[in-house]
């Protein structure tokens, strides 16, 4: 059988025309005078797929496209099975069954793998790297508009020493061990946890709170995203979901600069609802065991949210920073448990 087509040197776009003879062991290719001899079996015929013509690749990378395709798909399908994708275009149910395995697949990965190889690897980052990524937020926090907290030394001597007393026997061996910093920026009371046991508290957030335990209240909420390290997991995972996708396309190039990213700008993750409630559960635990109100806790969050439904301008703290995210239904958990 004889097949015109077009023949693509190694490496280059042109091509030229020539022609095919095929036999059952090999192949004969014909190139104006040239002509070569190939074995059958070292030539790769490119999928089936669709209407898409099939490609034979030769060894030294040179390639043939016949002009007559059907009748080349022909002879190929009577000699080798067509492959799995092929096979399941022919039938419509295995397309859709198909796809949806697909869909299943990826939801499964990113819903339950994912947050599961998070949560493990993200207890095994050794200390030294959440110190780099901590220094490095914090680094970018002073470039973005925070300055040293605008306190009084005896309220500054104060918060330190609620903090030293606040913080769990468990944490205080911890090998991130936690500081306290007070801050002033633009965006409404608040505070938040660095991957380096950083606590920074905003000055405006000591003025608010009308109690001792009100405050430590919000500490201990951030103690609780450092203990169940879950600007850590948040990372890794923002870090394997880019792998995931530079694997899936190819692009293996960029992962490097994409982790650096990732660290770099760790303070645009977003906690999850769940390591919210997370971080809530670990308060009021530590709280009822310190001898402290509840309703002091509870009350200070309800300030945070009508502060944060006031706020409409200054700077906009990224959603992970913020005490008061799902708020309502977390007051709801803390009077619940009073």
């Amino acid at each position: 059988m004889q097949l015109n087509g077009f023949y693509q040197y190694p490496g280059r776009a042109a091509r030229e025309a020539a022609r095919l003879t095929l036999a059952e062991q090999h192949l004969t290719l014909e190139q104006g005078s040239h002509r070569q001899l190939v074995m059958l079996k070292d030539v790769t015929v490119s999928d089936a797929l669709g209407t898409i013509p099939l490609m034979l690749t030769f060894a030294d990378g040179g390639r043939f496209v016949p002009e007559d395709d059907a009748a080349f798909r022909q002879w190929w399908q009577q000699r080798h099975r067509p492959g799995l994708v092929y096979r399941l275009e022919q039938h419509r149910r295995g397309v859709v069954l198909t796809l949806l395995a697909t869909l299943a697949a990826i939801a499964f990965y990113f819903w339950v793998i994912l947050p599961a190889a998070s949560n493990v690897l993200a207890q095994h980052i050794p200390s030294y790297v959440e110190r780099q990524i901590g220094q490095q937020t914090f680094t970018l926090l002073q470039n973005t508009g925070f300055s040293a907290g605008r306190l009084t030394p005896e309220q500054q001597q104060r918060m330190n020493r609620l903090f030293r007393d606040s913080i769990p026997a468990q944490m205080k061996d911890d090998p991130t061990p936690l500081r306290l910093k007070i801050m002033h920026f633009a965006g409404g009371p608040n505070a938040f946890m660095l991957a380096d046991g950083t606590l920074v508290v905003s000055d405006e957030l000591v003025r608010m709170a009308k109690s001792d335990d009100a405050i430590v209240a919000v500490m201990l909420h951030e103690m609780g995203h450092h203990r169940h390290r879950h600007v850590m997991r948040m990372l890794v995972r923002s870090s394997l979901v880019s792998l995931s996708y530079l694997w899936l396309t190819g692009d293996v190039s960029g992962i490097g600069d994409t982790l650096l990213q990732s660290a770099a700008f760790v303070d645009q993750l977003q906690f999850s609802r769940s390591m919210e409630r997370e971080a809530d559960d670990y308060a009021i635990v530590q709280m009822k065991a310190q001898g402290r109100s509840l309703a002091a806790m509870s009350e200070i969050y309800t300030q945070l949210e009508q502060s944060a439904e006031k706020e409409s301008s200054g700077l906009n703290l990224p959603e992970w920073m913020s005490t008061h995210p799902d708020m309502p239904a977390r007051i709801k958990a803390i009077q619940a448990a009073e």
